[in-house]
């Protein structure tokens, strides 16, 4: 379990999941530091009771319904998938 999750676990060969009772970030890195193909599909799990957030690294861009960011609940699903270089779709179990 991670309290803070660094760019070494976005990799779309993954499948980030929080096992923690603390909150803690996910930040999706800029492709300079981490090179992922536009296209990939990274889905992260909350698996513990502390609550997920994706940030973005600055430079990168996230878009989702409202803006909204955090993982709604345990055992909630999101997934991220890149539209373009240093920007994201994010979509799935969030909430405000």
């Amino acid at each position: 379990s991670r309290s803070d999750w660094s760019s070494d676990v976005c990799s779309s060969d993954l499948f980030p999941s929080h096992d923690n009772n603390t909150n803690c970030n996910l930040t999706v890195p800029l492709n300079s530091s981490v090179s992922i193909a536009v296209g990939s599909v990274i889905n992260v799990s909350q698996y513990g009771a502390g609550q997920t957030t994706i940030v973005a690294a600055s430079g990168v861009t996230l878009r989702s319904v409202g803006g909204w960011l955090k993982l709604s609940a345990r055992y909630g699903v999101v997934s991220l998938v890149k539209v373009a270089t240093d920007e994201w779709y994010v979509y799935g179990a969030l909430t405000a």
